[in-house]
């Protein structure tokens, strides 16, 4: 476990393994050890460095007028890496982390090599996704932190591995849990073109408390100029916990320069063409 400080902000940070940089940014409410699953996998082939993005772990829990957004996240990764004098990283963002990395990565590109984005979005992906926002927010307001908790658990059923990961990772209390959900809602799809480098966009193919996921990944993929889709069937954020096996070696696979595998439970597009599942689809 590594600190770097600047500036009066904290970044706690954690490297795992040797080799090309891969920077990892977890999910809301997270930290560095949602990638847990990953470690093993990915650590054999390269470096892994995992940070707690602000507000969140052991980085500064403070924001610049007490407003949470990611744009602040994603200049305190440039800060990390330049202080580490890492000029080009692969990057890996899954969820708000996901957020993160698209804001850096139409910003600053050249620091980048390749870009994995799971469970992302750019806009609110629909108008029932954006009211059962609101309505979640006016609900968890009243209720007990606990029972919030549990209640999150619940969309994942049986799933008893993606629920220990992130009741293990989880770090927010319920002050920060609301200054996080009443933030304001990222509105960058405008800013995707910039992004100019190889891209995955992983995401699941339904709709999860109302909230459309395969749409949210479906705008990425159309506003992203090199990218690759891959929606994961009766899956949903974090694929990285309830598809690990698939999501660590499609990583792999994209980092490698590989030509993806066949996957059952997965549907993968490129250059807007469907590639595996069925043959000659159009999306």
């Amino acid at each position: 476990m590594a600190k770097i400080e600047f500036d009066k902000v904290r970044i706690n940070y954690e490297v795992r393994g040797e080799g090309q940089p891969i920077v990892f940014l977890h999910g809301i409410g997270g930290s560095w050890k949602m990638w847990l699953p990953q470690i093993d996998y990915i650590s054999s082939k390269y470096k892994m460095i995992m940070l707690d993005m602000r507000g969140h772990g052991e980085t500064t829990k403070a924001f610049p007028d007490n407003k949470f957004t990611a744009r602040v996240m994603a200049e305190d990764l440039k800060l990390l890496l330049d202080e580490l004098k890492i000029s080009k990283t692969h990057l890996v963002g899954l969820s708000y982390g996901s957020v993160t990395a698209q804001l850096f990565a139409s910003k600053y590109p050249n620091y980048i090599d390749k870009l994995v984005l799971s469970n992302g979005y750019s806009e609110i992906p629909t108008k029932v996704s954006g009211l059962v926002l609101k309505l979640s927010n006016a609900i968890f307001k009243i209720m007990p932190y606990d029972t919030i908790i549990s209640l999150m658990m619940k969309v994942y059923g049986k799933d008893e591995f993606t629920k220990k990961v992130l009741r293990d990772s989880f770090t927010f209390d319920k002050e920060m849990l609301f200054l996080a959900k009443t933030s304001e809602f990222p509105t960058h799809t405008n800013a995707l073109k910039n992004i100019n480098v190889p891209t995955l966009v992983m995401g699941g193919d339904k709709k999860v408390m109302g909230v459309d996921e395969r749409k949210g990944s479906q705008i990425l993929y159309d506003n992203i100029p090199n990218a690759a889709l891959a929606l994961f069937k009766n899956a949903f954020d974090p694929i990285s916990t309830m598809e690990k096996d698939i999501f660590n070696e499609m990583i792999l696979d994209f980092l490698d320069g590989k030509i993806f595998k066949e996957y059952e439970r997965v549907s993968i597009f490129e250059n807007r063409r469907m590639i595996s599942n069925s043959v000659n689809s159009i999306l």
